[in-house]
């Protein structure tokens, strides 16, 4: 039983590690993506769920990417700094590369908000604008929801080298 337990915490923590990544694609495509489209479901839902906890992080950058750069820290060095005692608790394998690589997609949406965010303002604005922002935000959200599943499946997400970077850091300490 406490290895069931264990597996599922585990499991969970590599799953809410994708958090980052979403809020940051959120933070920049979701208002186009989502108040363009015609219909009231979506916009409401863009209202209720995602622009609360986009709102925060805009409100918050320097916080959430502290605990975004403690949390790579302590993955990538795989113990728990501060634990009660002399004894450090180590990480697991498995939930190390899962945070890393949830953090590392997060490293790519920053790249693919920055580089939208310098599309002229022209091009942003029009069909072919919001089809971008469309496609990538898309791209971004499905990549998230393919490697949760995965992860639920208790395997490694395989993204092309977002992947192999994650083990290379994990095997460097």
């Amino acid at each position: 039983m406490k290895s069931i337990i264990v597996k599922i915490c585990e499991r969970g923590l590599a799953i809410i590690a994708y958090i980052f990544p979403f809020v940051e694609i959120s933070s920049t495509l979701a208002l186009k993506v989502f108040l363009t489209a015609d219909s009231q479901f979506l916009r409401f839902f863009y209202f209720t769920y995602i622009s609360p906890v986009t709102d925060f992080y805009r409100a918050n950058i320097y916080l959430c990417f502290a605990i975004m750069l403690g949390t790579f820290i302590i993955c990538a060095k795989g113990k728990i700094p501060f634990t009660n005692g002399k004894k450090k608790v180590p990480l697991t394998l498995y939930l190390r590369v899962n945070i890393i690589q949830a953090i590392l997609i997060n490293v790519v949406s920053a790249c693919v908000s920055a580089l939208y965010s310098d599309i002229p303002l022209a091009i942003q604005e029009s069909s072919i604008g919001l089809i971008i922002a469309s496609g990538l935000y898309l791209w971004v959200l499905l990549l998230i929801l393919s490697s949760i599943v995965v992860i639920i499946f208790g395997r490694y997400p395989k993204i092309p080298i977002i992947s192999e970077a994650a083990r290379l850091q994990v095997q460097r300490y």
